[in-house]
Formats: structure tokens, sequence, C-alpha cells
């Protein structure tokens, strides 16, 4: 006969999804529908529209560093190199 392992035993944490959230920031705070324009619906008949924020996904955000900015940042990395060889 087969061994079995022993039964793991089960985590009943509730588990956090990494979801940002689609509707602007009011509505989510006043738990109101959100049409998820820009401004939306609910804000422009309020006449809040400046206040019609969104929150940043920034998985989908991120910016790819410039080939220039790169060099730019080996070059500063080089100089404080030099500046600490020197200190010591």
């Amino acid at each position: 006969m087969a061994s079995l392992a022993p039964p793991q035993p089960l985590d009943h944490r509730k588990r956090r999804r990494n979801r940002t959230t689609q509707s602007c920031m009011s509505c989510h705070l006043n738990k109101r529908k959100c049409d998820r324009q820009r401004p939306c619906q609910r804000c422009t008949n309020l006449g809040s529209t400046a206040l019609c924020v969104y929150e940043v996904d920034d998985k989908h955000y991120r910016l790819v560093p410039g080939q220039d900015e790169v060099s730019h940042l080996r070059s500063r990395v080089a100089e404080l190199e030099a500046v600490i060889r020197e200190i010591k």
C-alpha cells in the first residue's frame, strides 16, 4: 500500500487581490456607480470634474528608461565610484 503524506493544514487567511480600482476615487469612496469615463458622469453632474481622479495601475504605466538616461546614469555611477575610491 502506498504511503500517504500527512494532510497539510488549510490556510484560512483571506487572500487579497492586487487589482486596481476601475472607478474614479470619488465614486469609489462614496460607493457609487461610476461610468468610468474621464471625467465620469457623476462627477460632471456634481460639478467636481477636477476631483474626478483615477488610481494609476503601475504595472501598465511603467516607463522604460531611454538610452540617454541609461548612459547618463552609468557615467554618474562611474563618477561616484571614483570619488569613493579617492576617499578610501
